[in-house]
């Protein structure tokens, strides 16, 4: 892993961070979103109120995990400059990028009804941030939140969807994990690629921060390469049943109009996301989906 830089000096009043103990503090985890729907932590986020109306924004990027990812997966993060590769970065009573590009600002028309939807009765963006998932229009990166303490465990079937960087689980090998080659793959990328560690009952790291760079990039090039292979066997197959005149395309997917009109309504309005949309439409892919709008729209 490259050097990481703990020792660069602010340039300005917005990068140098407040001292002192914030009265209030709100955490959450950035997240890059795989095609695959695979979520990969990639950094932590923290909103600091101090007192006199002061507050400060802390990223702090897992380099560890970072270094590992290919550019199709992870480009950087809006407003940080990841050249400089700073163990944390300040942005001091000011937004920071990341931040306006994906909430709503104080301005907007229709703020108490967006708010609402999250069930908050007062304007915070990033708490209104951590309650939805959304993400904006230009990367695939999405904010989750993340709890105050780590956890230290047993490791238990299911345990990964609930850990996050920093967490610890304790077998007794490797070999433990799982019982086939795909389950062991499956829960060794999860708990890489967020930052879990694997130690052993006498406290050894079996996987940790000092090799987990070098698994991040095997485990998602796997998970790439298999979809990859995924699709092209598909398409070959389809291709197959062609010549052999059996392949007359998908059936067109049935939606009921009035709920697709209603959920592209809300869409625009920013009250719901395009997940939550495709939820309540029962659409699988976002381009069916829109295909699906532009055609009632021409109605």
């Amino acid at each position: 892993m490259q050097a990481v830089r703990s020792d660069w000096k602010p340039r300005n009043r917005i990068t140098t961070p407040l001292t002192g103990t914030p009265s209030y503090v709100n955490s959450g985890i950035i997240k890059t979103v795989m095609k695959s729907g695979e979520k990969i932590s990639v950094a932590q986020i923290d909103y600091q109120e101090f007192d006199e109306e002061n507050f400060q924004y802390v990223i702090i990027p897992y380099w560890d995990i970072i270094d590992g990812l290919p550019a199709s997966v992870f480009q950087g993060l809006p407003g940080i400059d990841m050249d400089l590769r700073l163990d944390r970065y300040y942005r001091v009573n000011y937004i920071p990028v990341f931040i306006t590009e994906r909430t709503p600002s104080e301005n907007r028309e229709d703020l108490w009804e967006i708010l609402e939807t999250v069930g908050l009765d007062y304007y915070d963006r990033f708490e209104w941030l951590l309650r939805t998932t959304m993400r904006a229009a230009n990367d695939n990166l999405i904010v989750e939140r993340r709890r105050e303490s780590q956890v230290v465990e047993e490791f238990r079937p299911g345990i990964l969807s609930d850990l996050q960087y920093g967490d610890k689980i304790i077998v007794d090998s490797l070999e433990t994990i799982a019982d086939t080659t795909a389950g062991f793959e499956d829960r060794i990328f999860k708990a890489v690629t967020n930052g879990v560690d694997i130690v052993s009952q006498n406290s050894d790291v079996l996987v940790g921060m000092m090799v987990r760079s070098a698994m991040v990039s095997v485990a998602v090039t796997q998970r790439i390469l298999e979809r990859r292979e995924y699709a092209s066997k598909r398409r070959a197959g389809i291709e197959q049943a062609k010549k052999n005149g059996k392949y007359t395309g998908r059936k067109p997917i049935e939606v009921d109009e009035k709920v697709l009109y209603q959920a592209n309504k809300e869409l625009k309005a920013g009250l719901i996301s395009v997940e939550e949309a495709m939820r309540r439409t029962k659409i699988g892919s976002k381009s069916t989906f829109y295909r699906k709008v532009r055609a009632l729209e021409q109605v």
